[in-house]
Formats: structure tokens, C-alpha cells, sequence
């Protein structure tokens, strides 16, 4: 490491120990690395902590996930919902999301499909592509929400915009189907290949299915 690096270390502790919220959460960051500093996930979690109970919403939503992923401390579903909450409340989209799939999978709560889609109408209108994804699906098969082709389309769209491979495969398949508009062979062939360009295999077999017709 070289000194420009070791004084820089220096004073991220030194804020750290300070009560700086950014610095704690950049060394909790830097244990969970473990590229610059020794990988300690206790360590990264009693640093997340602290920061995360000053209100810093960046760490309210990293204890959440080590909560959720029983990284640094003991899994636990109500603590990550709790700590999702606080940064949800604060308009934190991912945290939104995540409170979204809890409901949604029934971790931590009771299963509620309405609260799911609550909640991931929040994080989609925070911009959250996951968030829309999944809310499209969700209009797909009218969990949670009043089924609609055409609202499930709109939110593909959208995904898609951030060349979303699943919500390219999933217009791809609407497409084919006629589902939220006419049938369209073209526009299917079309999905199918920037789904596949992006990665999925299934927008791949499916288009190479299109193509042997």
C-alpha cells in the first residue's frame, strides 16, 4: 500500500471514529471487500451499524441486506424489514424493492401480495428496474394487483429502456402471444434478439425456434 493509500486510510478511521456516517459506511464497505483492508464481516456490520443508527440511509439500507443475507451477524428476517423501513422511509428504492420481495416470498411477514405490489410501485417509481420488472409480472398474472396485459406491457417497456434482458424476453413472449396487443411475429423476433444479446438463453431458443418456421 502505498502512502497516499495509508493516508487515506488514516483518515477514514480517524472520521470514523469521529462519528463521520459516510466514512463508517465506506469502512464497512472496505471490510466486506476485503481488497484494501482484511475481509471482516463482523467488523463491516458493527461499522454499518453505527453509521446506519445516526439516520444515513446508505447504511440503513447495507444492515438491512447484511440482516437479510446473514452477513457479519445472525440472519434475521424482522431486523432487515425493520432496517429496510428506515431507509424505505427515506425513499431509498432498492430498500423499497427488497420490502416488496419480503412480502412478496413471505420472509420475515406473512405472505401479501397487495403489500408487495405496494411497495414495488414505490421503488418503480423511484426508477428502480428490478422494482418494475417484477411489478409487470405481477400485473401479468393479477397477483397483488388487478390483471392487465397492458400495464404489464408498459412496465416491460420500461425495464427495457435499461435493456432489461427479462423484460425483453417477457415482451418477446406478449408479443408472440398477443397479449396486451395484436400477435407480431416481427416485434417477438425483435425481443427475442436483444433479450438474447443481453444474455438470456431462452430469448436465444425461442428466437431460433421463430427463425426455423
Amino acid at each position: 500500500m502505498d502512502e497516499r493509500n495509508t493516508e487515506s486510510f488514516r483518515e477514514t478511521f480517524r472520521l470514523a471514529d469521529e462519528g463521520d456516517a459516510l466514512a463508517q459506511t465506506k469502512l464497512a464497505g472496505l471490510y466486506l471487500e476485503g481488497k484494501k483492508l482484511v475481509q471482516d464481516d463482523v467488523l463491516a456490520f458493527h461499522w454499518a451499524l453505527t453509521a446506519a443508527e445516526t439516520g444515513y440511509v446508505v447504511a440503513q439500507a447495507l444492515v438491512g441486506l447484511m440482516y437479510f443475507r446473514g452477513v457479519g451477524v445472525e440472519l434475521n428476517y424482522p431486523k432487515a424489514m425493520e432496517w429496510f423501513i428506515k431507509a424505505a422511509d427515506q425513499g431509498h428504492s432498492s430498500s423499497q424493492f427488497n420490502i416488496g420481495l419480503m412480502y412478496f416470498m413471505g420472509l420475515g411477514v406473512l405472505r401479501n401480495h397487495k403489500m408487495a405490489a405496494h411497495w414495488y410501485q414505490k421503488s418503480a417509481g423511484n426508477g428502480f428496474t428490478p422494482a418494475i420488472l417484477n411489478l409487470g409480472v405481477m400485473y401479468s398474472y393479477g397477483k397483488g394487483v388487478k390483471m392487465s396485459y397492458e400495464d404489464a406491457r408498459e412496465c416491460f417497456l420500461l425495464a427495457a429502456d435499461f435493456e432489461d434482458a427479462n423484460a425483453e424476453f417477457n415482451l418477446g413472449v406478449m408479443s408472440l402471444l398477443g397479449q396486451g396487443g395484436p400477435v407480431d411475429y416481427d416485434a417477438a423476433r425483435s425481443w427475442f434478439q436483444r433479450s438474447a444479446e443481453h444474455g438470456n438463453m431462452d430469448a436465444l431458443l425461442n428466437l431460433k425456434f421463430l427463425n426455423s418456421e
